[in-house]
């Protein structure tokens, strides 16, 4: 919980109190409660976040399908705010940002990418099946070297989505697309993932 300043910040059981240095525009109002606006919001989780998280928390709120604000007020929240705590690691995650992935380890993915200095992949963009008509969106496709990579989340382990995965790959891999599928293991050595998937990418060269 946090007020403006000069007051001072609430003490209660079960609350972390916060005093905002913060303009009205920052405040928004929502089910009758009074919150930090989106934008405002992540400029403070940044004092908070490490980079990383920071952008996987940013490329949630400007997503292009659900945007809760846009990558332009995520930037001018941070030029407003000078010298603040956290601005440094807002001004580094603003050039790191991306409204296409849908969850934080695709966005911590993303970036592993990135600075593993690969070439640059279309995140969630549609694909159809040949087969039966319908769109596919892979998470993240080098469409040169008709290579995938899919994200695998805990919820990927019920038996119904199993299935489905393994239908999916197959259609895919029948297409010509080879498939790599990844979990958060593989985002433990960003180096051995990304020597894995160049050796990939130069069989498929």
């Amino acid at each position: 919980m946090a007020v403006a300043a000069p007051l001072p910040s609430p003490h209660a059981a079960g609350i972390h109190g916060h005093r905002l240095d913060i303009n009205p525009d920052d405040i928004i109002r929502f089910q009758g409660l009074r919150l930090t606006s989106p934008a405002r919001t992540w400029l403070d989780l940044a004092a908070e976040l490490a980079l990383d998280d920071l952008v996987a928390a940013g490329d949630f709120l400007i997503h292009h399908r659900t945007p809760l604000t846009s990558r332009s007020a995520l930037r001018q929240q941070t030029n407003e705010a000078a010298g603040g705590r956290g601005v440094r690691n807002a001004r580094a995650a603003n050039e790191l940002l991306s409204d296409r992935p849908e969850s934080p380890q695709e966005s911590k993915l993303r970036l592993i990418l990135i600075r593993g200095g690969l070439p640059e992949p279309e995140i969630n963009h549609a694909i159809v099946d040949t087969e039966t008509g319908k769109q596919v969106r892979p998470d993240f496709r080098f469409r040169r070297f008709k290579l995938i990579l899919e994200y695998q989340g805990d919820y990927h382990r019920t038996k119904g989505q199993w299935r489905k995965d393994m239908t999916r790959r197959s259609r895919l891999e029948a297409q010509g697309w080879y498939v790599m599928e990844l979990n958060a293991d593989d985002l433990l050595d960003p180096e051995e993932l990304i020597a894995r998937i160049r050796t990939v990418l130069a069989r498929r060269s």
